[in-house]
């Protein structure tokens, strides 16, 4: 019956609770019933609590992120969006997401996300959902360059420079992204830093 239950979409990535309600049984008998599976390489572990059909043809990494989110709100933005469609060569080392949470780095046996935390005042605009069939939150192109642009502004200096930037893409509008700059809910100081960012990308042109 379980291996059979991994195949239905709702259990390509799942938690010990869906699961134990599922088959019926307590949290700690689905866990260990889990654990043998995960052990026997029938399925796999991302995090504690968290199990994916990684073999499944619609499995992703991407699609792991909600689970990873669990109560927070989150998309996936900054380099990996930007890469995804052709905007940046630079093939990021991990799956950034936005979300309300900390910020961290979590590995999983499924790839390595990066979180950074933003204001719950930035979620507003700029997000949609995939069209996988495994579906997730993901930000519009213009919207994760305005929240790498954000980063960008940090002490940590994180995406400080984007030398293989090529807004020429047919995926990314000007006009958008200059609608999403005039709303993005941040402190004065830190839309100037972001503007002048921008200027030198040739996003505001």
């Amino acid at each position: 019956m379980s291996l059979k239950l991994f195949n239905q979409r709702e259990f390509i990535v799942f938690t010990t609770y869906e699961y134990s309600v599922a088959i019926g049984v307590s949290l700690s008998a689905a866990s260990k019933s889990l654990g043998r599976m995960s052990n026997k390489q029938e399925i796999t572990k991302l995090v504690r609590g968290v199990w994916a059909n990684t073999a499944h043809p619609y499995f992703s990494a991407f699609a792991c992120v909600p689970y990873l989110l669990a109560n927070e709100r989150g998309y996936i933005s900054f380099l990996t969006n930007l890469h995804r469609v052709g905007i940046l060569s630079q093939i990021p080392k991990s799956i950034q997401v936005a979300t309300t949470g900390h910020s961290r780095v979590t590995e999983t046996a499924a790839g390595r996300f990066e979180f950074f935390k933003l204001s719950p005042k930035l979620f507003s605009e700029g997000i949609d959902w995939s069209n996988a069939k495994l579906p997730y939150q993901i930000a519009t192109p213009e919207k994760a360059l305005l929240d790498t642009l954000y980063i960008a502004t940090r002490k940590s200096k994180r995406f400080g420079s984007l030398p293989e930037l090529d807004l020429s893409q047919k995926f990314f509008s000007r006009r958008k992204f200059k609608k999403l700059f005039k709303n993005y809910n941040t402190t004065s100081r830190i839309k100037a830093a972001m503007k002048t960012k921008a200027e030198k990308y040739g996003a505001l042109t």
